[in-house]
């Protein structure tokens, strides 16, 4: 199995900020946790894409990205998940291009349709319907195929129109980089990443998971897609720790993660070492070949460290 670790692209108070340890956020503070993340033997490093979150800084996803392919060697690296309304599709593909580009092929495309209506609003785009969204997504995860290609490109399409655009430099990996689809969906984006996507990730507790693989086996019998082709990834937070005393610790300030707190159909790794390998067990034998997991504590890396000790060796 694989493991790539979330590096937060902002903090504070608000619905997508769950990191009470990090009173701030910094390209330097983002770039020692990355290095230190590859230096404890994660596979990859993921950056969440948001303009403004929180009550603080939020740092944009692409750039942090490119910056974090100069800073590290090995780490594959993942935009997780690219909002894409937020950005004209093509152009898209031309930075994600780069980016594959300047890592010496270490880009994995993490496409989704947002989620985060006020955010978009503030910074002044329409935000239509997730259907509307979603087909936009789609449009793009066909246009950087196209693109990839380097050979030039028309395009006629709902969304965008192209007329002998090419992208060059191509990206170093062949036949491109791996493209991720992320989202529950069932009618829209599970049919996506049966079509397109060669990556599925998504959240939810083991028997929601479940669910959705089923859905998504249906989607790719509709479109005759060999289900094995399509790697199967999971996202949650990690709150990780040796003993139970100092597990105790660590959710009081973080109680949104007590068992009791927590929908039924969400899942966080929470626990000592054992407990973890057990919940993160039950999602490989769903056939889940990536986890990729935020640490409440960033940004210090106690958690970080303790999974690499004792849970990743289980996996290898």
């Amino acid at each position: 199995m694989e493991f790539a670790v979330n590096v937060p692209t902002s903090v504070g108070s608000g619905e997508a900020t769950t990191l009470p340890m990090a009173d701030e956020i910094s390209w330097e503070i983002q770039r020692d946790f990355g290095v230190e993340i590859e230096a404890l033997g994660f596979d990859g490093l993921a950056v969440p894409d948001h303009v403004m979150t929180g009550n603080g800084a939020t740092m944009e996803c692409t750039t942090v990205l490119a910056a974090l392919a100069a800073a590290t060697e090995t780490v594959y690296l993942y935009p997780k998940t690219i909002n894409n309304h937020f950005r004209h599709g093509p152009f898209l593909a031309k930075v994600l291009a780069t980016v594959d580009v300047v890592s010496d092929g270490r880009l994995k495309a993490g496409m989704g349709a947002g989620w985060k209506e006020d955010e978009a609003v503030a910074y002044g785009y329409d935000w239509p319907g997730a259907p509307a969204r979603l087909r936009e997504m789609e449009e793009t995860v066909q246009l950087m195929k196209a693109l990839w290609s380097g050979d030039p490109v028309d395009f006629e399409g709902q969304f965008y129109t192209l007329s002998g655009a090419v992208c060059r430099p191509v990206p170093r990996q062949e036949p491109h980089p791996p493209i991720m689809v992320g989202g529950p969906g069932e009618e829209f984006t599970l049919r996506i990443a049966a079509q397109h996507a060669d990556c599925w990730n998504c959240w939810g507790s083991h028997d929601f998971y479940a669910h959705k693989l089923d859905v998504l086996r249906d989607h790719c019998e509709t479109y005759d897609r060999d289900y094995g082709e399509i790697q199967k990834s999971w996202f949650g937070r990690c709150v990780i720790r040796e003993t139970e005393a100092e597990l105790e610790d660590l959710l009081e300030r973080v109680s949104r993660f007590r068992p009791e707190n927590l929908d039924e159909d969400i899942t966080h790794l929470v626990g000592t070492p054992e407990t973890v390998v057990e919940q993160i067990q039950g999602f490989a034998d769903l056939g889940v070949e990536e986890t990729v997991v935020e640490f409440v504590d960033f940004p210090e890396t106690d958690g970080a460290s303790l999974f690499a000790e004792t849970v990743i060796p289980e996996f290898a």
